[in-house]
């Protein structure tokens, strides 16, 4: 992680206006063009997905602003991205689990199927979650495969003002082959443009991740 420098960013003034608001991040929602990754996981019988979560993962390490945060009240990057997602247990009820990181779509498949298992057996405030909700690498996903929405509003504590983003995806219509995806962010690190671009690059890296199963 390493400190932006004011002299070096033309969104200081920006940042310094929007850090003392008091409710500073703002939700766009949109929807992901994924129709050619869903049918080429169904044929490989790959799991659709943890090869979306893959691509997010992917954007995220490819697009510096969605990994900017608040540090110390200074604007940061953190070098990398650690993914929490919300995962639903028999009973209803949900888990955090926290995703591995992977170069290797199958290896990420497998690592997180497995860690899925593992962390719907713990407590939903786990030893992990107490070690990592203060970590400015964190970034947040929820997954709402019942439902196709076309707006969303988080929960957030009082003391969240690490600039940590939030995501959501739902339910894939299997007629236009759209995701609904859902991105909040804190308004002193990134504007709508910023948005655009990282959905952009997420459906880049969908398109990716088709040409390298079919490849």
């Amino acid at each position: 992680m390493k400190q932006i420098k004011s002299s070096d960013w033309p969104r200081a003034e920006h940042f310094d206006f929007y850090q003392s608001f008091e409710q500073p991040y703002f939700n766009i929602t949109s929807r992901l063009k994924t129709g050619e990754l869903h049918t080429l996981c169904k044929k490989l019988q790959l799991s659709f997905t943890f090869s979306y979560l893959y691509c997010l993962s992917r954007a995220c390490q490819n697009y510096a602003p969605i990994r900017y945060r608040i540090v110390d009240d200074h604007p940061c990057v953190v070098d990398q991205v650690d993914m929490s997602c919300v995962f639903l247990r028999e009973d209803r009820s949900f888990r955090f689990v926290p995703l591995v990181a992977c170069e290797d779509i199958h290896d990420y498949i497998k690592k997180n199927i497995e860690q899925k298992k593992a962390f719907l057996d713990q407590p939903l405030v786990s030893e992990h979650f107490l070690e990592t909700s203060d970590n400015p690498q964190q970034l947040y996903l929820s997954i709402l495969p019942w439902l196709d929405f076309s707006s969303f509003s988080h929960a957030r504590s009082a003391k969240d003002n690490l600039g940590i983003p939030k995501c959501v995806f739902g339910r894939l219509d299997p007629r236009t082959g759209e995701l609904p995806f859902s991105v909040e962010v804190h308004h002193a690190l990134m504007d709508g443009l910023h948005v655009a671009e990282f959905i952009q690059e997420i459906e880049t890296q969908c398109k990716l991740l088709c040409e390298q199963l079919l490849g």
